[in-house]
């Protein structure tokens, strides 16, 4: 089975753990306030207000909700679980958002993810340390459940998002974008030293996972920051 296949019920819960989190922050630049991160093991909001965090488990398939060190332990793997989560939430005076079609989470699937999101994380994380100048952390977005950096030049809103996809409906396989935006179709004339030019919808580069899964996490984020660095001319035309 494909990844994004076996982590539809997942992705279903970290809609639901972003919205918590929007709940308990202030609005943050480019949304921040709605993006998780992977820590080690854990898919987590980050510690919000110096005093909560909300966090998946991905080995034990367990959420833990931790206020002021009281923590409230609701396991995913169980079929009452959202009954469960409510409950916790409202102590805090919180709501969970209407998600249609959640069942409990296999362990067995979220190991293999996190095989995957553990290298995909590393990977971007090691291109970040490359970068200077305005960007943002490896977010894990809910919607598209990318991982993803944002670069900025601070000129006309112009950037680059940097990422990887688990797969979506167009496309079932992960893959790496590096989308310069606003886009110059110009850019479809420079060489890349792996991918190809998307244009269809989105427009940037594209790099499918498979060619980049046995390499070690150092030598995708070379590759990543040599994409990136043609990306970057695109504002120099």
């Amino acid at each position: 089975m494909i990844i994004i296949d076996k982590i539809k019920d997942l992705q279903k819960v970290c809609k639901i753990i972003s919205k918590l989190k929007s709940q308990l922050i202030d609005e943050l630049p480019h949304y921040g306030h709605d993006a998780l991160f992977l820590k080690n093991d854990e898919i987590t909001t980050g510690v919000l207000n110096n005093i909560t965090e909300i966090k998946i488990n991905l080995v034990t398939g367990e959420l833990l909700y931790f206020h002021n060190e009281q923590g409230h332990i609701v396991d995913l793997t169980r079929h009452e679980f959202i009954e469960k989560l409510k409950d916790t939430v409202s102590m805090y005076g919180l709501n969970i958002p209407q998600i249609t079609g959640l069942t409990n989470l296999n362990t067995a699937d979220l190991s293999d993810y996190l095989a995957f999101a553990k290298k995909v994380n590393t990977s971007l994380e090691l291109f970040r340390m490359k970068l200077m100048g305005h960007f943002t952390q490896v977010h894990l977005w809910p919607d598209g459940f990318d991982y993803s950096v944002e670069w900025f030049t601070d000129k006309k809103e112009e950037q680059i998002g940097v990422g990887i996809s688990p797969g979506e409906d167009k496309y079932q396989w992960p893959y790496l974008y590096v989308n310069p935006y606003p886009f110059k179709e110009i850019m479809t004339n420079e060489s890349l030293v792996s991918g190809i030019w998307h244009t269809d919808g989105w427009k940037g580069v594209k790099v499918e996972w498979k060619d980049l899964e046995n390499k070690t996490g150092k030598q995708i984020s070379d590759e990543i920051y040599e994409l990136f660095l043609i990306a970057q001319h695109n504002f120099q035309k």
